[in-house]
C-alpha cells in the first residue's frame, strides 16, 4: 500500500469549457451554461475520491477561472450518485508535488471576483467536507447530504483545510465536535451550525441552485468584485501557509505505523471498493479503534 507517496506517473488533467460538457475523461467536467455562469461537476466514480487526476484538474480549473474575464459564478456539483467528494485518496496517496498547490490554489479561488457555489447532494466528507467550507456558499439536498470530518476516527486530523475553516464558520464549540466527533452531520444540522448555507429539500435543490447563479451572472462584475472582497477582509479567510500546517500535522499522524495498520484494516472491510462501506465509513472507523491487531 502507497501512503502519501510520490507516484511514478504523472497525471495530466485538462478541463474543458464549453457549452456542453466535452471532457467527460476528467474527473471534473466544466460546462459554460452562459459565458458568466459556469458548472464544474465533480465526475470521478464511484466515490469522487481527490486523488492525483483530481487535483491535476482542480488546478487547471481555477486558472481556467482565474484567466477569464466573463465568469461571475462557478457551481461545484457531483455527477456520481451517492457522493459529492467521500474524501482524500488515503490508500494510494497523491504525489506530494502536485498536492503542494492545493491551498495556494483554494486561496486562490477564495480571493477571486467570482463567486464559488457548492450544490452537494451525496456523502461530502473528509477533503471533500472542507473543499464545501472553503468555497463562498454552500447549499445541500435536506435529504442526501452528509457532512463529515472522520480524520480522527482514524487517528489523523483534518488536513484539508477544515481546522482553519470551521471555527470561523460554526465556532469553537461546535468545530470541536464537529472533528473530534468524527461522525455524519445531516443538511439540516450543517446549515443550523453554520457549516454550510442551507439546506434545501432535494427536489427544489437545483432549481435553487440554478437560479442563484443565473442572478449573479446578470450583475455587474465590478460589483461582484468589490462585495466579494470587503465581505472577505472582514471575515477573513485562512491564508495557505496555516491550511499547510494542518497537513503537516496530518502527515506526522499518517506516517505512524497504527495509522496505516488500521488504513490496512480499513482497505479489507471495504475502504475506497465498496459502496456500502463508504456510506457507512464513520461507523466502520469504529471497528479499528485502539491498538491493533482487530479481529474484524
Amino acid at each position: 500500500m502507497r501512503l502519501l507517496t510520490h507516484l511514478s506517473i504523472a497525471f495530466t488533467a485538462i478541463t474543458a469549457v464549453s457549452s456542453k460538457p466535452i471532457n467527460t475523461t476528467s474527473p471534473i467536467t466544466t460546462t459554460k451554461i452562459t459565458p458568466s455562469y459556469w458548472r464544474a461537476t465533480f465526475s470521478n466514480p464511484p466515490f469522487n475520491l481527490q486523488d492525483n487526476a483530481f487535483y491535476a484538474a482542480f488546478y487547471a480549473l481555477v486558472d481556467e477561472i482565474s484567466n477569464d474575464q466573463d465568469v461571475k459564478v462557478v457551481v461545484f456539483d457531483s455527477s456520481v450518485p451517492d457522493f459529492y467528494i467521500a474524501h482524500f485518496d488515503t490508500v494510494n496517496g497523491v504525489s506530494t508535488d502536485l498536492l503542494g498547490g492545493y491551498w495556494a490554489n483554494m486561496t486562490k479561488l477564495a480571493n477571486l471576483p467570482v463567486l464559488t457555489v457548492a450544490s452537494i447532494r451525496g456523502y461530502a466528507r473528509g477533503g471533500g467536507a472542507e473543499l464545501v467550507a472553503g468555497l463562498d456558499t454552500s447549499f445541500a439536498s435536506k435529504e442526501k447530504a452528509v457532512f463529515a470530518q472522520f480524520e480522527v476516527g482514524v487517528g489523523a486530523v483534518p488536513g484539508g483545510g477544515g481546522l482553519a475553516l470551521l471555527p470561523g464558520l460554526v465556532g469553537r464549540s461546535r468545530a470541536l465536535e464537529i472533528v473530534i466527533g468524527a461522525d455524519d452531520f445531516d443538511a439540516d444540522t450543517a446549515a443550523q451550525y453554520g457549516w454550510i448555507n442551507r439546506a434545501v429539500p432535494d427536489h427544489k435543490l437545483d432549481h435553487f441552485v440554478d437560479n442563484l447563479a443565473h442572478r449573479v451572472s446578470l450583475f455587474d462584475k465590478e460589483a461582484i468584485a468589490y462585495a466579494k472582497s470587503a465581505v472577505i477582509a472582514r471575515a477573513g479567510y485562512p491564508p495557505a501557509e496555516e491550511q499547510q500546517s494542518d497537513f503537516a500535522a496530518f502527515g506526522k499522524l499518517a506516517s505512524q505505523p497504527n495509522f496505516q495498520a488500521r488504513i490496512a484494516k480499513l482497505v479489507e472491510l471495504g475502504l475506497q471498493t465498496k459502496v456500502a462501506f463508504e456510506k457507512n465509513i464513520t461507523q466502520e472507523v469504529l471497528k479499528t479503534v485502539g491498538e491493533g491487531p482487530w479481529d474484524v
